[in-house]
């Protein structure tokens, strides 16, 4: 990574943080890149020093502009972070810096972070040229794409319609941030305070609000030392804003009487962010409230803490708008407050998912993640959710059932694949977003889909949600409707075509044959309506290779930051603690290792949760490792760096609560339907490819001849075969943009500037 010396400070290229290179040029150019520039290693020897300094100073100035706030082609809101760097580290000749040809030099100077930059406004919508020469003509020039500041960047359309909170000056939710102060008060140790940082999270009670103009006596405030040893007195600043559509939270430590400058901010903020989610899966058409960030234990030690009403997963269980707000909340936030180091997050159930699929498809927003409760993203929950759906709906109801057949629950948890008590109910939760029905309450009623009376009305299943991305159903498949409108509804991914449900517990004589021929036969699918029907549920192939390509179903390929997995041991809700073997899997099949994750168990009689105490040492964990990486200045990948940097302590750790025993972690047995059907732990197989019935896979079990016939009836295409991979399975490509349509496009390589002459 290259250095260079300004002033006596050294700086690293990242500004995102501190594994951003996946996605933009932030900072200065690796040797052997671009514009010729100094490459000084602050560890050279003097005399080295001078001899390159003297030799840099006869050589011909060159410029190089760097964007340091986001890639050039994804700036929004109208302003960006600009830093120009000369070869010679002579500034005094750059004789003019334009935009779009208006003269702005006087928006540059020389830093107190020994940097030479700028804060660019006035940015026109769409491409920017900006340009800096030398007396002698000479410079460099760079295009800085910018888009508004509520969206899009790179997801597509924007759903509609829209609701904004109050206050807003546009339909697109625009307003001017506010800020509000807060205080710990004295007496309060908030770094030590044991509640939860991920689950439920959000801001702690004993915050109380500052006021500038009226402040409590000094006595009266509690004082806080950061990890960087600076003591300063607990006091916040809380700034609340709009962006993408969404209202968004920054809070960090704050010393009202002192400003803040991006290149000189204020010292107790130690450069590192701590990002808040939230829980469950679910879809919303409004601005909505972002978590709470007010987090002692996390402010108290100089973070900066931000979260965004579109990051909780119960208001968008949308990967893509998710990686996108994230990525232009931080980008405002570098361009206000200053370089971030490196980005991690604590976040439970639905806040795991984001950490994990946005970090996998669109790596650098996070550079460490603390998963807790943990599923590997949401749309293998929606598979599982449609497995469970059709059997609930076929085990409550006994008119279905074949003559003989009954259901008891020990018999539903073994097709279950061992979940005692059945943990599938749980997940009939989810039907609402498989249901076209506005099931949000937000959506006016006369522009609601209803199948007769409004069919071009808004649908509000998750896949239409994602028509951005997910685009139009094929002429072939439509239904009825769609064929009355002329133009199909958005790709649907859920399939169980060939799914044989029940088939480990029939071979582990759990159940009958006939109650696995009678439930194979009777489970039914359901229709783009999510009406009942006597076939499978059959999923749409484009939708299949876009859930994979753009990383909606986590293959782990990208997925080269620290993870620790945090969960209490539970199997009896959709919790299921096999979810954190089954990213173990991917990582082993995409990457050969799983050398980047570490699982701590804590095996806790209250469930999912995990010990409020693993959460701090995770924590701390996280905190080391991430800066053992950021110090690490090798040639080698971010994979690899990741690795030798490894705390010793960053092992699997799995410990009996109660009696305080710790013992090996063991992959737990249960599982959900479709590992109960053979699919392996990896769990991401959409829609499996088949092979032909054969009698004696099923052996010692025999069929009878009417059996055999029904189940044959039952599976005329044959049955899953998960020796081979998916349907359409595919890598994870990497910073896909839809902004030019469904499926999406790679963003390609980041902008860098170009000389001239």
């Amino acid at each position: 990574m290259a250095t260079l010396s300004r002033t006596g400070v050294i700086f690293r290229r990242a500004t995102f943080g501190i594994f951003s290179l996946a996605i933009a040029s932030y900072s200065l150019t690796p040797a052997g890149e671009g514009p010729a520039q100094a490459q000084l290693s602050s560890t050279a020897p003097e005399p080295m020093l001078a001899q390159a300094a003297a030799a840099a100073a006869t050589a011909r100035a060159t410029l190089a502009i760097q964007v340091l706030s986001n890639r050039a082609d994804m700036i929004s809101g109208g302003d960006a972070r600009v830093q120009i760097v000369s070869s010679t580290g002579a500034y005094g000749s750059i004789a003019k810096i334009d935009l779009n040809g208006i003269d702005i030099t006087k928006a540059f100077s020389m830093r107190a972070d020994g940097r030479f930059m700028g804060l660019v406004t006035r940015l026109v919508n769409g491409p920017n040229l900006l340009r800096a020469r030398l007396a002698d003509g000479a410079g460099a020039r760079i295009t800085i794409t910018n888009h508004s500041a509520e969206g899009p960047v790179f997801s597509g359309p924007q759903v509609q319609p829209w609701t904004c909170n109050a206050g807003a000056s546009d339909a697109q939710c625009s307003r001017v941030p506010t800020f509000q102060y807060y205080y710990v008060p004295a007496g309060i140790d908030a770094q030590a305070n044991p509640s939860s940082i991920a689950v439920p999270g959000g801001s702690d009670p004993y915050f109380q609000t500052y006021d500038p103009a009226n402040p409590p006596p000094p006595q009266a405030i509690a004082q806080t030392t950061t990890d960087q040893g600076i003591t300063v007195p607990f006091i916040v600043r809380l700034e609340t804003g709009s962006s993408n559509r969404a209202q968004y939270q920054i809070a960090v430590l704050f010393d009202p009487k002192q400003g803040w400058d991006f290149a000189d901010p204020q010292p107790a903020w130690n450069h590192k962010l701590f990002l808040l989610g939230g829980p469950n899966c679910g879809i919303s058409y409004q601005e909505g409230a972002a978590p709470g960030v007010l987090v002692g234990k996390v402010l108290g030690k100089g973070f900066a803490t931000m979260a965004s009403a579109l990051e909780v997963t119960g208001n968008n269980c949308n990967m893509v708008t998710q990686a996108e707000t994230l990525m232009m909340v931080k980008e405002h936030l570098i361009e206000s407050y200053g370089v971030v180091r490196y980005t991690f997050s604590i976040g439970g159930s639905g806040a795991s998912i984001v950490q994990h699929w946005i970090a996998n498809a669109y790596p650098g927003i996070y550079d460490g993640l603390i998963v807790v409760a943990s599923f590997p993203d949401a749309w293998t929950e929606m598979m599982n959710t449609e497995d469970c759906i059709s059997l609930v709906d076929y085990w409550t109801t006994p008119s279905r059932w074949g003559t003989g057949v009954a259901w008891a629950p020990t018999d539903q948890s073994a097709v279950e694949n061992g979940d005692v008590p059945s943990s599938c109910v749980a997940f009939t939760l989810f039907r609402t977003l498989f249901t076209p029905a506005d099931d949000t309450g937000q959506v006016p009623a006369a522009t609601a889909y209803n199948p007769q009376t409004n069919p071009s009305g808004v649908r509000g299943t998750l896949w239409d949600y994602g028509l951005s991305q997910l685009g139009r159903r094929p002429s072939a498949s439509w239904g009825p409707v769609e064929e009355a409108l002329g133009y199909g509804f958005a790709n649907r991914p859920l399939d169980t075509v060939g799914v044989q449900y029940g088939l480990k517990a029939l071979l582990n004589a759990q159940i009958t044959p006939q109650q696995f021929v009678d439930m194979n036969s009777h489970v039914g699918g359901h229709d783009i309506d999510y009406n009942l029907q006597a076939g499978r549920t059959i999923a749409d192939p484009a939708a299949l290779s876009i859930a994979y390509r753009s990383g909606y179903i986590n293959q782990a390929n990208n997925l080269h930051v620290p993870i620790i997995d945090l969960r209490g041991t539970s199997n009896a809700d959709l919790h299921d603690t096999f979810h954190s073997w089954s990213m173990r899997m991917r990582l082993d099949r995409a990457n050969g290792n799983h050398d980047n994750q570490v699982i701590w168990d804590s095996f806790t009689a209250s469930g999912f949760v995990p010990d409020t105490t693993l959460e701090t040492q995770a924590f701390d964990l996280m905190d080391r490792w991430l800066s053992a990486i950021e110090s690490d200045h090798s040639g080698n990948s971010l994979a690899q760096k990741v690795v030798a940097n490894k705390p010793s302590d960053a092992v699997d750790r799995c410990t009996v609560t109660e009696t305080g025993v710790t013992g090996p972690c063991v992959i737990p047995a249960n599982g959900n339907p479709r590992m109960g059907a053979g699919e392996p732990l990896t769990d991401d197989v959409l829609k499996c490819q088949l092979q032909p019935m054969d009698p004696t896979a099923y052996f010692p079990v025999l069929f009878s001849d009417a059996q055999w016939a029904q189940l044959q009836a039952a599976f005329p295409g044959g049955v899953c075969d998960y020796t081979k991979p998916g349907v359409n399975q595919q890598p994870t490509v990497p910073w896909l943009t839809y902004a030019n349509g469904p499926a999406g496009q790679p963003l390609g390589p980041a902008p860098v500037s170009k000389t001239f002459h």
